[in-house]
C-alpha cells in the first residue's frame, strides 16, 4: 500500500478504475448510431416513388410497410406492395410498370371495368398475375386448390405456407387464378345456346314468382334453397348434391348470371331444369323443379327466386321433393360443397 494513503481512498480508487474500464469496453463494441432513414442493406434495389417503402426479401418477393398492415388483417399482399396512385397514372401504365395484367390489378382492388383510379388511392399490387382468395371457415388448402383448378403446392409455395395450415380470414394469392364469379354482371359472357324453336318451352308467367327472398349464405355460391338439408352428396355416378326443403319451397339463383337453359319436361331425367351461366366457365344447374320462373336469355341476381322445388324427372327413393344442384367449371362437374360452404 502506498504510504500516507488512507485504505478507504485506495479501495475507492480501484473501484473507479474498474468501472471506467468496463464502460470503455461497452462503448467500443457498440455499433455507431445511424439514422433509421439512412439504413441500407446489401442487395436492396431502388423502389418506385409511388410505392410504399419496401425491403426486398427472399425469392424476389416484397414486404410492404403501410398503414393497412396496422389494421390486423392477414393480408396476402404482404408479398406484394401497396402503390399510392399519382396524378396522371392509369391501370394500363401501372400494369406495364409492375409486369402484371390490368385484370390482376382490378381483381385485387375490386375495380369494375372502365372505372378510373384516382390520385392518393392505395392499390394492392400482387407479385404475380392471379387473384386474392379470402379463406372461409372450414376451407382447406386442398379445397381452395380444387376451386381454382390448381395444384395446392403452387398456392402453398406462392404464399409461403408450410404444413397446409391456413386460418379463416387469411388472404391467399392464387397464382394464375381468375375470379370464380364476377359480381354485378359486368363481365358475364355466357350466351344462350342455339336451339330450335320447337325445343323451347317457356316457364309460367312471372306473376306466379314467390315474393320470398333467399337467406344469405357465406359460401362462394348462395345456397339454392332456404331451410334445406342435404339428402344425397356428390359421388361417382351422382355429380351434384340433392337438397330438400320439407314440403318444398322456392329455388334461388346461386349467383348473378344469365339463364342459358330453362326447359320443361323429362330432359334426360333432370325434369324441369334451369342452367345459369356466371362467366369464367362457371355454370350452375337446378333440376327436378315443379315450376320455372325465368326464361332463356334472362339476367338474374344472386338469391333471386327462379323456380319452385319439385320431383319432376327421374326421382325415386327417400329424396322425394328436392333440388338436384350441380356446379360446372369449364364443362367439368365439380363437387358443389366446395362452393356452398
Amino acid at each position: 500500500m502506498t504510504p500516507n494513503v488512507h485504505p478507504l481512498h485506495h479501495w475507492l480508487s480501484v473501484r473507479v478504475r474498474l468501472l471506467c474500464g468496463t464502460l470503455f469496453i461497452i462503448v467500443a463494441i457498440l455499433p455507431p448510431y445511424v439514422p433509421r432513414d439512412a439504413l441500407a442493406f446489401e442487395g436492396d434495389e431502388e423502389v418506385d416513388a409511388g410505392a410504399t417503402q419496401v425491403l426486398l426479401v427472399e425469392d424476389g418477393f416484397l414486404l410492404k410497410s403501410s398503414s393497412l398492415t396496422q389494421q390486423g388483417a392477414r393480408r396476402a399482399y404482404a408479398k406484394g406492395l401497396i402503390h399510392v396512385v399519382e396524378a396522371g397514372e392509369n391501370l394500363e401504365n401501372l400494369a406495364e410498370r409492375y409486369g402484371i395484367s390490368i385484370d390482376t390489378i382490378r381483381w385485387a382492388n375490386s375495380i369494375e371495368p372502365g372505372s378510373p383510379i384516382r390520385p392518393d388511392q392505395e392499390l394492392i399490387i400482387l407479385p404475380v398475375d392471379g387473384v386474392l382468395h379470402t379463406v372461409k371457415r372450414g376451407q382447406t388448402l386442398t379445397r381452395i386448390a380444387e376451386l381454382y383448378g390448381l395444384p395446392s403446392v403452387e398456392i402453398a409455395a406462392q404464399n409461403g405456407i408450410e404444413g397446409d395450415f391456413i386460418l379463416a380470414g387469411q388472404e391467399l394469392i392464387i397464382p394464375g387464378g381468375k375470379p370464380i364469379v364476377t359480381k354485378g354482371g359486368s363481365t358475364i359472357a355466357a350466351r344462350p345456346p342455339e336451339k330450335k324453336p320447337s325445343e323451347t318451352v317457356f316457364p309460367p308467367t312471372s306473376q306466379k314468382k314467390p315474393a320470398v327472398s333467399a337467406s344469405p349464405t357465406p359460401g362462394v355460391l348462395q345456397m339454392p334453397c332456404n331451410a334445406c338439408a342435404y339428402t344425397q352428396y356428390f359421388h361417382p355416378g351422382h355429380y351434384g348434391v340433392d337438397i330438400q326443403t320439407k314440403g318444398g319451397g322456392p329455388i334461388f339463383a346461386a349467383e348473378d348470371g344469365v339463364v342459358i337453359r330453362a326447359d320443361m319436361g323429362w330432359n334426360g331425367g333432370y325434369g324441369n331444369v334451369i342452367e345459369i351461366g356466371h362467366g369464367n366457365g362457371l355454370v350452375t344447374l337446378y333440376a327436378h323443379n315443379k315450376e320455372l320462373y325465368v326464361a332463356e336469355g334472362e339476367t338474374v341476381k344472386r338469391g333471386q327466386a327462379i323456380a319452385w322445388m319439385g320431383n319432376t324427372g327421374r326421382v325415386y327413393g327417400q329424396t322425394g321433393i328436392h333440388i338436384h344442384f350441380e356446379v360446372h367449371i369449364g364443362g367439368l362437374k365439380k363437387n358443389p360443397l366446395l362452393y356452398l360452404q
